[in-house]
């Protein structure tokens, strides 16, 4: 590994966004964990870690929290019963901000949509349909601050095999079934993009099992 990096994760109390901030601990990097309950972030784990207060609705918060980052990582999702604004509001909070974005959205929007044929795009519209604006909005924000937006199939809890990459959008093949993605892979791809920038103002897929 090269540099020690300050980096800054958003959506850090989810499921994918606490396995971001364990590997970017792991890789020894000093990690800002944003959370609008700080109290409910698991801080035993070892490395050099602050959990700030930090709240989309309170911008000031969050651009406090980021400040001094080199890199953003957004690991940022919402339930159906917060308001989607969640998501492009925190997107322009921190494209705002002066450090590099590398943004975790979801296969088959945005710069991906078409990806999973007519019928399965039309079914993952309804699916998201409360927050499909919303990511589409943020897609297009962190791509206009040349982040690096990294689109994702469905989400797994199995174990990373290590077999993860990216790839541009535009090279990604489209096919039926989404690929699936573990969190953990999710993780570790991310965090290597803010540690070697190959894809920075690009719009990538996530695969795995070299498909």
């Amino acid at each position: 590994m090269g540099e020690t990096l300050k980096i800054a994760v958003l959506g850090s109390t989810g499921q994918t966004g606490r396995l971001i901030v364990a590997h970017a601990l792991e890789r020894g990097h000093e990690v800002t964990a944003l959370a609008r309950r700080p109290e409910s972030f698991d801080t035993s784990a070892t490395g050099n870690l602050r959990v700030v207060h930090a709240d989309v609705t309170r911008p000031e918060s969050v651009a406090t929290a980021v400040a001094g980052a080199d890199v953003i990582i957004s690991g940022l999702g919402i339930t159906k019963k917060q308001d989607p604004a969640v998501l492009s509001d925190g997107a322009r909070l921190i494209a705002s901000a002066e450090s590099r974005v590398v943004w975790l959205t979801s296969l088959g929007m945005g710069a991906t949509e078409g990806a999973l044929g007519r019928l399965n795009g039309a079914l993952l519209k309804r699916i998201l349909r409360h927050e499909w604006a919303a990511k589409d909005v943020a897609g297009r924000v962190v791509r206009a601050a040349h982040g690096t937006t990294v689109y994702a199939g469905p989400l797994t809890d199995k174990p990373y095999a290590g077999n993860g990459r990216l790839i541009r959008a535009e090279d990604y093949v489209p096919r039926m079934m989404p690929p699936l993605t573990p969190r953990a892979g999710i993780a570790a791809l991310m965090v290597a993009e803010a540690e070697a920038p190959h894809f920075a103002d690009t719009d990538t897929v996530a695969l795995f099992n070299g498909r």
